[in-house]
């Protein structure tokens, strides 16, 4: 069976994605070469493009829990575009700029690092039961691995 142009374009990008996926499954052993920085920062750049429309209903979250929801709504919201503009224009900075070791060792220009922070770093509010079983956080019942196809 012959493939097309555009199948051959699909099956190595799955293939990428799921070496990269390989890859970060083995985070603790990160390489933290100068290349391995590199692409950290191309990955980070990539991924906050793709992820920053996700600053929105975070900020909501994060502002409905502290006032109350119809201020969440209005005040979230405009907080939520402007940092999703923010981490999106970071991540196609990094992302076109990962080569060059700007800032100084390809450090993050935004943080947290990642918006998915339930993976990367603090929690999002209400969503306590997703790192439950996280250390650093108390409360909430464990949950098992197995309950999220792990």
């Amino acid at each position: 069976m012959k493939l097309g142009h555009g199948m051959r374009i699909g099956v190595a990008t799955a293939a990428i994605v799921l070496a990269a996926a390989a890859v970060s499954a083995q985070d603790l052993g990160r390489d933290r070469s100068e290349v391995g920085k590199m692409f950290h920062k191309l990955g980070r750049g990539v991924t906050n493009v793709l992820t920053s429309w996700v600053e929105i209903p975070r900020n909501i979250a994060i502002e409905w829990e502290r006032t109350d929801p119809v201020t969440g709504m209005i005040v979230g919201s405009a907080k939520g575009l402007g940092w999703g503009f923010a981490r999106f224009a970071t991540g196609v900075y990094e992302t076109f700029t990962f080569p060059l070791p700007v800032p100084d060792g390809y450090a993050p220009m935004i943080q947290p690092e990642f918006i998915i922070t339930n993976l990367w770093g603090e929690p999002l509010p209400g969503f306590s039961d997703m790192t439950a079983n996280d250390p650093r956080y108390s409360g909430g019942a464990q949950v098992p691995p197995q309950a999220f196809g792990f």
